[in-house]
């Protein structure tokens, strides 16, 4: 970025972002100083949820010096300039991530390192954020061929199972199996490391979408690997006698044998009654195992991973949501939906 020349006066306190920008068009390199005291600490916030800190600062660099050469294009009627300085960044961001995609993957965990660096810290706006957010995921599904993104939009936008998702576009379930798990793939590559955005590829509209600390990030990694995984089963629950379970409440539940972490989607749910709660339990050979839930949003959906050793010694054969208000060993509350491992066939006389 250009240095501010020592004889240039500073920029007047409270000067808009437009006046900035103006100034910035005739070379005043104070102006861009002003701009990028404002802004600049927002482009490196969220460029640090996807890239270490050097690419990070790299990012910012690039973009403010984007701001210097192209200040000329900008064009009032198309939004505000931190918006538009934003969509040079963000483009900026997915350019990076997309180089970083055609090179072996690091590892994990030093992607876990970059994220922490900075994920105790207070996003300055949270909205800008999720929009952010929404964008890379749409960037990345918009890539995808088309017989994956119509797999994972039923899988995940839809909630369906993957037997629902081989009925619904006519294939085998090995192959509805297929695009689901490299798509996911594909889409993990694309996004590096805003592993956590696929919650929002799984709520479809961004519903789902809530901060995530780095720890979190962590396990949404795994949940993503497990979703990917060619042995994970999709477990429906449902009211009773429900027909159409997927146009009303509902629930899915994501997991492998062995796994220990399932992905549970909550869909169309109510709001419990003040002093109680959502819980679900899974029973195993064990007994059962509870896990309060999250209230539902507006929108009546909760994402929830579960990781747990207990989930890894043995497959659910019950699954069940309830309404308490003081969970005990096992479900006493309203069920608000259910799934029940179907009894083996009888033997034959």
């Amino acid at each position: 970025m250009p240095t501010p020349l020592p004889s240039t006066p500073a920029a007047p306190l409270g000067e808009d972002d437009a006046s900035l920008l103006q100034r910035i068009r005739a070379g005043e390199e104070d102006a861009l100083q002003q701009l990028h005291r404002r802004h600049a600490p927002l482009v490196f916030h969220l460029a640090c949820r996807a890239l270490d800190r050097a690419a990070a600062e790299e990012v910012v660099q690039d973009t403010f010096l984007s701001v210097w050469r192209k200040a000329a294009d900008f064009d009032p009627t198309r939004g505000a300039v931190r918006t538009w300085l934003l969509s040079i960044g963000h483009h900026r961001m997915l350019d990076e991530l997309r180089a970083r995609s055609r090179r072996p993957q690091a590892a994990s965990d030093q992607l876990l390192d970059q994220a922490a660096l900075w994920a105790d810290e207070p996003l300055p706006d949270e909205t800008l954020w999720k929009a952010y957010q929404r964008d890379a995921v749409s960037e990345a599904l918009a890539a995808l061929p088309e017989p994956q993104r119509a797999a994972l939009r039923l899988a995940f936008f839809a909630d369906l199972t993957h037997e629902e998702v081989a009925r619904a576009l006519k294939v085998p379930l090995g192959t509805a199996k297929t695009r689901i798990r490299s798509g996911l793939r594909q889409l993990e590559r694309h996004l590096g490391g805003l592993v956590a955005l696929l919650a929002v590829a799984l709520a479809g509209t961004g519903s789902w979408l809530y901060h995530r600390r780095a720890l979190e990030d962590a396990q949404m990694q795994r949940a993503v690997h497990l979703l990917a995984d060619s042995q994970t089963r999709a477990l429906r629950l449902a009211p009773a006698g429900a027909a159409v379970p997927e146009a009303g409440t509902h629930a899915t539940f994501r997991s492998a044998p062995g796994a220990g972490i399932a992905v549970l989607t909550l869909t169309h749910f109510p709001a419990p009654p003040e002093g109680a709660q959502h819980v679900l339990w899974v029973q195993a050979q064990a007994g059962w195992k509870p896990w309060a839930l999250p209230p539902p949003d507006r929108a009546g959906k909760v994402l929830q991973v579960l990781e747990d050793p207990w989930l890894a010694q043995a497959w659910p054969v019950r699954l069940r949501i309830t309404v308490e208000t003081q969970p005990t060993g096992q479900p006493s509350g309203p069920v608000v939906v259910e799934w029940r491992e179907p009894d083996p066939p009888s033997a034959t006389p």
